[in-house]
């Protein structure tokens, strides 16, 4: 039976509150790179550091396509590295897993399509018994397969964190436009939650006399990006979903990261209350080449071993908020001749990927392996039918749901 709503409409105003959940766990997790660590390495490290994460570099793809190994060269099993991994893990320690870097192939651009990539994500997280996924992009991806690919992952993996890792351009621009903020946005639109985006605060262009200021600087300059990105969040919270990664010691560009950015990085971070610090990398975390050239197994300063690991390592105990409550208001326009009957089952059989929810303009049916999956549009934004993605409601027209 059909029932009248339209003095309902009228009235009603929908309210969502969402409790929007950063990355708190790890908050240090530098960087190692698999391919060149030994099966003790990381104990070693967590027995004369106190760090009980790493970020473990890089899961690629090879010569062969969508087939993940460690660097494009070492098989995903390789016994010294899961052996070094587990062993890790056996006295507390945790797992960052991460994709892409400056080396390829990236396995975000040999995967042909979604579901396959979600499937070696998932592998891959496997292995080394890991929940946190870091995509370093530094090179070209087809952006809607990664996405969609986040997007699958995340309905078998609901806690999953999923961080960026990208360029910057300069300390008072931040990231990149095409390889970082639209990403960014994509994934807004297509609804991907983003928890971290960590800054890779090196081989920058800068005028500042001290890399330290530049660091943090190119930090702040993120922060105002994420602010036009997701305008709805509080300072406080986007600063929690900030990651800062400098290379330590000698970088390519001349500057070079000292033992006293890092102490000055750990009191902004405090000061800012920042989601996750890094650095590249633990392989280069001693001082057995001062003076010399770049070298991927030595700083190229003077410095003692792990003391760039013992500063970050005081950031660890420092306590993130959990959660942010932010409220949005969406202002139903009435519309007296509109009338509603009970909705019909969702039917995915026919091959379509996305259908239009029966009664809220920013909630949407996602079809995948023949089940409807609902999602929600981010914040501010509407489901585009059009175009099958999130957009702003005066872009997708639907003017019933234009926020008043």
């Amino acid at each position: 039976m059909k029932i009248r709503i339209f003095c309902l409409l009228f009235l009603t105003v929908w309210t969502m509150m969402s409790s929007v959940e950063a990355a708190r766990e790890p908050i240090v997790s530098p960087y190692v790179d698999a391919t060149r660590m030994s099966e003790n390495f990381l104990v070693d490290l967590y027995q004369q550091t106190g760090l009980k994460s790493v970020t473990l570099a890089f899961v690629l793809g090879t010569g062969f396509g969508c087939t993940p190994s460690w660097g494009g060269e070492q098989t995903l099993n390789d016994p010294k590295i899961l052996n070094g991994v587990k062993a890790f893990r056996n006295i507390g320690g945790k797992v960052i897993l991460a994709t892409g870097g400056a080396m390829g192939p990236y396995l975000e651009s040999t995967c042909s399509s979604a579901d396959q990539l979600a499937q070696t994500y998932q592998q891959a997280l496997n292995i080394v018994d890991s929940k946190h996924l870091d995509i370093d992009i530094e090179a070209s991806v087809n952006v809607d397969i990664m996405l969609n690919a986040l997007k699958i992952l995340r309905t078998r993996i609901p806690e999953l964190t999923i961080s960026f890792t990208m360029m910057v351009q300069g300390d008072d621009y931040g990231i990149v436009d095409s390889l970082g903020v639209d990403i960014l946005k994509r994934s807004r639109q297509i609804g991907v939650d983003v928890n971290i985006v960590n800054g890779m605060t090196m081989e920058f262009g800068s005028r500042r006399s001290s890399w330290g200021d530049a660091v943090i600087a190119a930090s702040e300059s993120l922060h105002r990006q994420l602010q036009q990105i997701w305008p709805e969040k509080s300072s406080e919270e986007l600063y929690t979903m900030i990651g800062v990664t400098p290379m330590i010691g000698r970088n390519f560009n001349g500057k070079i990261f000292q033992i006293e950015h890092a102490k000055q990085l750990i009191e902004w971070s405090k000061q800012k209350q920042i989601g996750h610090l890094s650095f590249w990398s633990v392989g280069r975390d001693n001082g057995d080449c001062p003076g010399g050239g770049i070298s991927p197994s030595c700083s190229s300063i003077s410095q003692q071993k792990f003391e760039f690991s013992k500063i970050f390592q005081q950031y660890s105990g420092n306590h993130i908020p959990d959660k942010f409550s932010t409220t949005t208001t969406t202002t139903m326009k009435p519309d007296p001749n509109r009338t509603t009957t009970k909705p019909k089952p969702i039917d995915c059989s026919t091959g379509i990927e996305y259908i239009v929810h029966e009664t809220y303009c920013d909630k949407y049916y996602w079809c995948f392996q023949g089940k409807p999956h609902l999602e929600q549009c981010p914040n501010h934004l509407v489901w585009d039918p059009k175009i099958n993605s999130c957009n702003y409601a005066e872009n997708a027209k639907r003017t019933d749901c234009i926020q008043e």
